[in-house]
Order: C-alpha cells, then sequence, then structure tokens
C-alpha cells in the first residue's frame, strides 16, 4: 500500500538511487583513468630519467676511453722513443766495445813488443820489409 500511495516519491528515491549508482560508476572510472595517467606519467618519467643517465653514462665513458687512447698513443710514442734511446745506447756500447778492445791491442803491443794472433793491425816489421824491397 505505501507504493501505491507515493508512487512519485518512489520513482524519485529510485531515480536518485540509480543517479548515486551512475555517479558512483563514474567517479570510480575517472578515479581508475586518472590512477592510470599518473601511473603511466611516472613510468614515463622515470623511463626518461633512465635514458637521460644512460646517455650520460655513455658520453662519459666515451669522453673516458678517449682519454685512455690518447694516453696509449703517449705510451706508444715514448716507447719507440725508448727503444730509439736503446738502439743508438747499444750502438755506442759497440763502438766502446770495439775501442776498448783496439786500446788493449795497443797496449799490449806497446808493453809486450808483439801484437796478440787475433790483432787487427797490421804488422809493422811487415811494413818495413815491404818499404825495403822497394
Amino acid at each position: 500500500m505505501f507504493f501505491t500511495d507515493h508512487p512519485a516519491a518512489l520513482l524519485a528515491a529510485g531515480s536518485g538511487v540509480v543517479s548515486a549508482i551512475g555517479g558512483f560508476l563514474i567517479r570510480y572510472r575517472k578515479i581508475n583513468a586518472s590512477i592510470e595517467r599518473t601511473r603511466i606519467h611516472t613510468i614515463a618519467d622515470a623511463a626518461a630519467a633512465e635514458a637521460s643517465e644512460r646517455a650520460l653514462f655513455r658520453t662519459s665513458l666515451m669522453a673516458e676511453m678517449s682519454i685512455v687512447r690518447g694516453l696509449i698513443k703517449e705510451c706508444e710514442t715514448d716507447r719507440d722513443a725508448l727503444r730509439q734511446r736503446l738502439n743508438v745506447a747499444e750502438g755506442q756500447i759497440l763502438i766502446l766495445k770495439a775501442s776498448n778492445e783496439i786500446m788493449e791491442k795497443w797496449v799490449a803491443f806497446f808493453r809486450d813488443g808483439t801484437a796478440s794472433q787475433a790483432t787487427s793491425f797490421p804488422n809493422t816489421n811487415d811494413q818495413n820489409k815491404n818499404s825495403n824491397n822497394e
């Protein structure tokens, strides 16, 4: 009986309930969409920050590699210079050894009056003989 006596009130109440449920569903959908947009925006910001950090790291790594390559070239240049100095020093050592050997032979020649058998000096007696034969 209550329903038949107040049909407009019931219709208004039913309409209000349906409207409230519809409003709730629309707000729920908007809130979920807003949360999803915020989540996507946060993920995009994080991805952009990570990409920026990676690019910065890559740039710094390339700069460091360039510095290392320069140092390697300097080391190679120094190594070549040291090799050249070593070759010059070895040549000077050979010359000094030969000079020392020659001096020792001259000392032996003047001290003993004869040169050793391994001497590469001309025999003074042979020179005298050659000059007498002429």
